[in-house]
């Protein structure tokens, strides 16, 4: 057995698409799950395809090459680079822009290939990354419409991510308001507009969302249980799909606080200051910044206090107080956030293990146990 490994309970991701998937469906939503934070795992994909989810929306072509096998809708949420415009058209249904010179760039791809895009034309409505400003919106719906190999197949959103802006109602009702006024334009209805991310769901489950969403794009809410606004845990959906375990390679009594001089850390930073707590038990775990971000992880054993990494690959904790037996060659286990999965997926040293715990929902949908 290898360690660190990320442990992925399917049974429990499963059981929390099947909840959020209900949820969408009785607000007459349509979606794609983000499969970006497990670079589009394919155990993962296999489980959720069984299940009989089929929309799939990733950054990288590189996912999206592997999300093809069982993908009915592959969404390319990273605005593309013209550079690889003939990749984007051979690998993706639609992908989401904000510049003309890129779309049109899609649109040469797509006549050489013989093949009809579909384009969504972000708008920026106040979280500052990609998007077209409102104004602009109707001059680049125009001439969008010249394009013979892409298709407008709606307008989107984004929120909660480089200013940290949550959407509200007015502000999708502004997204709904552009889409009817391109729709009327283009002179048929689009198949997206496209109300952002997990941030969204508090507004679904108040019943907020105006007419005229039609769309959510959905990553970290399926895979941890919680929305991205406020944070709240979503009724019904687990937390624990995923487990971080890793192998205590040293345990012994030491000072809490460095003796002698002190310069830079192992990552060029000035060290922290650190309390002192006199004599206390330290253990390293074998796990750093070449596979996670320590300080994201929260462990599930009672009692243990994040010390610090500053290494690629130990993390120390103070496990004085710890409820539960910490020795050298056990392991501990941890959670994670969004930050620190993605971090583990993309690190060629943590394992990772498909992990079947129960029977209960694939009983419920006639799934079988993969081989």
């Amino acid at each position: 057995m290898r360690y660190p490994q990320i442990r992925v309970d399917l049974d429990k991701l499963l059981e929390n698409a099947r909840v959020l998937s209900g949820l969408l469906s009785a607000h007459k939503l349509k979606f794609h799950y983000v499969t970006k934070c497990f670079c589009a795992w394919e155990p993962m994909v296999d489980a959720l395809a069984d299940a009989g989810i089929r929309n799939f929306a990733d950054a990288r072509l590189e996912n999206i090459e592997v999300l093809k096998r069982w993908a009915r809708s592959a969404m390319l949420l990273r605005v593309p680079m013209i550079s690889e415009a003939d990749d984007v058209v051979c690998l993706c249904d639609v992908s989401l822009n904000s510049e003309l010179a890129v779309i049109e760039a899609l649109s040469d791809a797509a006549l050489t290939l013989g093949r009809t895009h579909e384009v969504i034309l972000m708008v920026e409505l106040g979280d500052l990354r990609e998007g077209a400003l409102p104004e602009d919106v109707m001059p680049m719906v125009e001439q969008i419409l010249t394009m013979r190999g892409v298709k407008l197949a709606g307008l989107g959103v984004n929120f909660n991510c480089y200013g940290g802006v949550i959407p509200t109602p007015a502000k999708l009702k502004e997204l709904a308001d552009l889409a009817k006024e391109a729709q009327n334009r283009c002179g048929y209805e689009f198949e997206y507009v496209s109300g952002g991310n997990s941030g969204s769901l508090p507004l679904v489950f108040d019943d907020r969302i105006p007419s005229g969403i039609n769309h959510l794009r959905i990553g970290e809410a399926f895979l941890l249980g919680h929305e991205t606004s406020y944070g709240s845990s979503i009724p019904g959906m687990l937390h624990d799909v995923f487990t971080l375990r890793c192998e205590v390679i040293e345990k012994k009594l030491k000072h809490s606080v460095p003796s002698g001089e002190r310069g830079l850390n192992a990552f060029g930073e000035p060290p922290a200051e650190m309390e002192d707590r006199g004599m206390i038990q330290r253990a390293i775990i074998a796990v750093g910044g070449q596979d996670t971000f320590p300080f994201s992880l929260t462990p599930r054993m009672e009692g243990l206090r994040y010390l610090g990494h500053y290494s690629s690959d130990h993390t120390i904790f103070d496990v004085t107080h710890a409820k539960g037996d910490v020795h050298v060659g056990g392991t501990l286990d941890f959670d994670v956030d969004y930050k620190a999965l993605l971090m583990i997926f993309m690190s060629k040293y943590v394992e990772k293990v498909p992990v079947w715990a129960g029977q209960y929902f694939m009983m419920a949908v006639g799934m079988k146990k993969p081989s």
